[in-house]
Formats: structure tokens, C-alpha cells, sequence
């Protein structure tokens, strides 16, 4: 990362051996003391300064090999990998009226969904839930993992919700007020057009960007309890407009099947009443060859790699002090 450290150390790391020697030399033609040819001659003599001077010059390397790593260290040694990320051009939002007519169907359809999201390849993923309102649980994103979880627990809740109805004995009131996390409102509930509208203006970029594809997956029963905002037919016009297709859901009893499914039908999208199994994994089927493009998307990592360079420092410091200490550098 700084090569300019590299253009100091270099000329450093090579000149200072010179200066080094320059330095043992500076005795080389002094007086030498006088009669010490008994202890020159002395084998043990002779063995401890070839010791001494190979342990003086490995200890001078191991510094200057510690110097020469403290540089590269100081250069910020980093590697640098460019990766290339393919994203499916399309965006998906369920919509999930959390109403209690509908736990039966929300809850019957949570697996398929899950096997929707975890077919996903590079998609953009959202939940949005309303009742009285609308609230976005989950904005878009590729993170499955963490909408799998989401989806978990509102199918927790959607059990729970049916046991409480049962009066069932191992009732959690906290994971069934899971659902109703913001949706409750004096107005009225199952505000089926606001709803509708409330996922529509949660997609990112909907005027600005009309080249993605984007799909609302709907479940609701189109049983309204209150004064919406926004009729069904003016939300659905609305997602017409801007190009967003609904594939929605119904259970057995759809108030105004007709007109609700004309209403559906006009986004480019369909209407499907659950009647079994199967009839969901249409529905995920018919949205599995709906438009999509794909982007490229290019993502450059510096991930710092100082640990080889520290180990080698901290062997060459510690040689160097051992050698030192027994040649008393």
C-alpha cells in the first residue's frame, strides 16, 4: 500500500552492512598487544574466537534482517483480489396480509417460500406485512439467509396464532404479537389496497429505474375492515403504471373473486386460489420464468497480510538477542 517506503528502505537496507564493516575496521592497522602468541596459540583460544565470530555475524544478520522485514511491514504488505458478482435483474417482495382469516393459508405457504428464496440466485428479496398498515419487515436484499429467518418467524407466529383460537396449552404470546409488529391501526384491519400500495412504493428506484423486473407475491382474501386510503383497483392500476406483476395467493373464500382477479390479472401477473400443494408450487413456478436480466458487478477486496512478515521479525529480534547476549553485542 506504500511503496514509497519501499524506496527508502532499499538503499538503507544495502548501505548499512558497509557502514558496519567500516566501523569493525577502524582498528584493523592499530598497535596490537605484545606478548600474546601462549594465548593465539591456545586451541580453546582458537575455537572460542571462531564462535565468537560466527555468532557476531549471525547476530549482525539477524538484525539486519529485522530491519529489511520492519520496512516491508511499515510498506503495508496487502493482497488485493477483484471478484466478479453476477445479480439477477429482478426484484421480488412478499406481500402477506397478517390478518388471523389468513394464519391457515400463511402458514401452509411458508415452506414453499422458503424453497422460492433458497432458489434464489442473485435476486433481490423483501417481506412487507399489513394489516392497519403496512411495514416493510424485510427491505430487499440477497441476504437469504436472513430472510429464511424472517420468514421462520412469521411462520411461528402464524401456528401460534392458529393455537390460540384452539386455546392450545403452550401458547406463546410473544412470538404471536410477532405479526403485529406495527400493522394494528384504529382505522380498520386487512386494508387490502393500502397494503397492496405500501409493498408497490417499497421498491427501491421505481420511477428512476423501469428496466428491472419486478414481482409482488400477494396472500390475502381480500376482506376489507375499514376505510383504505387506496382501493385494490387504484393500487393494482398503480402496479400496472410502474410495471410490478402480482402473483397472488387466495384461500377458499376470496370476497369479489372477479373483480379481485381482474384487478390481479390487468399487472401482467395471476391469480391462483390454493386448493393444494401443488397449486403453490405453480405459483413459484410461474414466477421462476418471469423477465430477468443479469449485471456484473465487480467487487475489489485488500485484505492485509502482515502475519508471515511478523513471525519472521520476531524470530530474527529474538535470534539476534540470543546471539548478541553470548557474544555481549
Amino acid at each position: 500500500m506504500y511503496r514509497w517506503v519501499l524506496y527508502i528502505a532499499i538503499p538503507v537496507v544495502v548501505i548499512l552492512p558497509f557502514i558496519v564493516i567500516k566501523r569493525r575496521n577502524n582498528y584493523k592497522n592499530s598497535i596490537k598487544a605484545a606478548n600474546v602468541s601462549l594465548v593465539n596459540d591456545d586451541p580453546r583460544f582458537k575455537k572460542r574466537v571462531i564462535v565468537y565470530k560466527l555468532l557476531s555475524i549471525f547476530a549482525l544478520i539477524c538484525l539486519w534482517a529485522a530491519i529489511a522485514v520492519s520496512f516491508i511491514m511499515i510498506s503495508r504488505p496487502v493482497e488485493v483480489k477483484t471478484v466478479s458478482k453476477t445479480l439477477r435483474n429482478r426484484d421480488i417482495f412478499l406481500c402477506l396480509d397478517i390478518s388471523d382469516s389468513m394464519d391457515e393459508l400463511n402458514q401452509y405457504i411458508c415452506d414453499d417460500l422458503k424453497d422460492l428464496v433458497n432458489g434464489l440466485d442473485g435476486e433481490r428479496f423483501g417481506i412487507t406485512i399489513f394489516c392497519g398498515k403496512t411495514v416493510v419487515l424485510v427491505p430487499l436484499t440477497t441476504d437469504y439467509d436472513y430472510v429464511l429467518g424472517e420468514i421462520d418467524k412469521l411462520q411461528e407466529a402464524f401456528e401460534q396464532s392458529t393455537s390460540y383460537w384452539n386455546w392450545y396449552s403452550d401458547f406463546d404470546y410473544e412470538t404471536y404479537e410477532y405479526k403485529y409488529a406495527g400493522t394494528l391501526s384504529d382505522y380498520g384491519s386487512s386494508l387490502i389496497g393500502d397494503g397492496i400500495a405500501g409493498c408497490l412504493f417499497a421498491f427501491p428506484d421505481l420511477r428512476e429505474n423501469t428496466d428491472r423486473a419486478r414481482i409482488m407475491i400477494l396472500s390475502t382474501d381480500n376482506e376489507v375492515f375499514g376505510e383504505q386510503i387506496v382501493t385494490v383497483t387504484e393500487a393494482t392500476d398503480l402496479c400496472a403504471k410502474y410495471g410490478v406483476k402480482i402473483f397472488a395467493l387466495g384461500p377458499d373464500y376470496v370476497v369479489d373473486e372477479e373483480q379481485y382477479k381482474k384487478d390481479i390479472e390487468k399487472t401482467g401477473g395471476a391469480y391462483y386460489r390454493i386448493k393444494s400443494k401443488s397449486a403453490v408450487q405453480e405459483v413459484i413456478d410461474a414466477i421462476s420464468v418471469t423477465d430477468v436480466s443479469d449485471t456484473v458487478e465487480m467487487q475489489t477486496f485488500i485484505t492485509d497480510r502482515p502475519k508471515l512478515l511478523f513471525y519472521i521479525l520476531l524470530i530474527c529480534v529474538s535470534l539476534y538477542f540470543a546471539a548478541g547476549r553470548k557474544v555481549r553485542l
